[in-house]
């Protein structure tokens, strides 16, 4: 649709004119909601952000509300891990 018919008249809610000023004002708002929206985006996708949070929930996942080790996942996981170690060596002997 572009541009057209996204015009609005000079009348706010109020039904008053608005004036220079104050579309001005609204303008330099509405830039300043944008960069700041901006500048958090850019801090949620840093390579860092994003290791430091994987790495948490990660260890959330093998930690209990206590910050106790849940013991079973553990061994999940490390069977996992063994088990996939296990089928690789064996799928390169043949």
């Amino acid at each position: 649709m572009g541009m057209a018919g996204t015009h609005r008249n000079n009348k706010g809610r109020t039904g008053k004119k608005r004036t220079a000023d104050v579309i001005a004002a609204e303008i330099e708002a509405t830039c300043q909601n944008i960069t700041s929206n901006v500048a958090s985006l850019e801090a949620m996708v840093k390579p860092a952000n994003l290791a430091a949070k994987g790495l948490g929930s990660a260890g959330a996942f093998f930690l209990d509300d206590d910050g106790q080790i849940r013991v079973e996942r553990v061994v999940a996981v490390s069977a996992a891990g063994i088990g996939l170690i296990g089928l690789l060596s064996r799928s390169r002997k043949n």
